[in-house]
């Protein structure tokens, strides 16, 4: 019989308290993960919280076993009067507005263009020396890709958790209920792209797109989104926009051993075809709920005021 592997032993990664992360990584991660990820999320981390005047360091990560923990980082005490001034900066500038537009107009496209340029590369053209300088860049780029996206994690969030206070206090009403007024305010985050838009229109347009889309369930994916890409009309050229895009977007988890869409013709196929087909877009009721939550907010203040009468 083989002989068993030793029980693995986990040790505490530093002193203090540490958390187990089960919901980024319920699994273990590969050694390159475990090796690349810490310090830019250290980086970053504590990057958006100096931003914002946060009375906290940052959040430390380390992997045991391929599985992260994580250890919040304090603020020296003397670092607070400077933290506390930061803090009111941000909400009297409301600078969250001016991080999205520096994503918007300056490392969204520069990300982008250099995702693209990185993805052009062909490997197997490469021999072994260029090969490793183009892992190193990839490398370099995906760190420097975690810390920017950590960086940026506040703007959202804070606005938002915000808006969940101040409006649950002035209505009653649970934050779950208060998030649905936000539906639909980033259209990105459910898929929305110029190149999502373009194969839209290039579809409606073309009778031959729209046969190999509609052809029988049973074709093979990955032939149909080749067929598709090789059409020699605009939905050809939209439809490889589209892919170049999004095809190598991991769909199943953040390392990179998990699969991408191309990986999965299957279901890159049902989302173009969702799309193209406008199935699954309903009707916002957002102004709606919107006039509730103001009609609420209204009949708490004039409960508020009689009482106070």
């Amino acid at each position: 019989m083989p002989e068993a592997s030793p029980t693995p032993i986990y040790e505490p990664p530093g002193p203090g308290s540490w958390s187990l992360d089960a919901v980024h990584h319920p699994r273990p991660v590969t050694r390159y993960w475990a090796e690349m990820h810490p310090e830019p999320f250290r980086r970053g981390f504590a990057e958006f919280c100096r931003f914002y005047g946060m009375v906290i360091g940052g959040l430390e990560g380390a992997y045991v076993n391929g599985l992260v923990y994580h250890h919040m980082a304090e603020v020296p005490p003397e670092e607070f009067p400077v933290r506390f001034a930061r803090a009111a900066e941000v909400w009297e500038q409301r600078l969250w507005r001016a991080q999205l537009q520096e994503w918007e107009e300056t490392c969204k496209p520069r990300s982008i263009a250099r995702h693209r340029e990185l993805q052009a590369v062909d490997p197997d053209a490469l021999d072994d020396d260029a090969l490793a300088e183009h892992l190193r860049q990839c490398r370099d780029h995906h760190a420097e890709m975690v810390f920017q996206h950590m960086r940026f994690t506040a703007a959202p969030s804070v606005p938002t958790g915000d808006f969940l206070v101040h409006v649950g206090e002035w209505t009653g009403l649970p934050p779950a209920e208060l998030l649905g007024l936000l539906r639909g305010a980033a259209p990105v985050s459910a898929g929305a792209s110029d190149e999502l838009t373009r194969l839209r229109a290039a579809v409606a347009a073309d009778p031959a797109a729209q046969a190999l889309l509609d052809a029988d369930g049973d074709a093979d994916p990955g032939a149909t989104l080749a067929a598709l890409r090789g059409l020699d009309s605009e939905a050809g050229a939209a439809a490889a926009a589209y892919l170049d895009l999004v095809g190598y977007r991991l769909l199943d988890g953040f390392d990179i051993c998990g699969r991408y869409a191309l990986e999965m013709p299957d279901a890159l196929l049902r989302s173009i075809r969702i799309a193209v087909s406008g199935e699954g877009q309903t009707a916002s009721d957002v102004d709606s709920r919107t006039a509730e939550v103001a009609y609420a907010r209204m009949t708490s203040q004039s409960w508020l005021a009689a009482m106070r009468w």
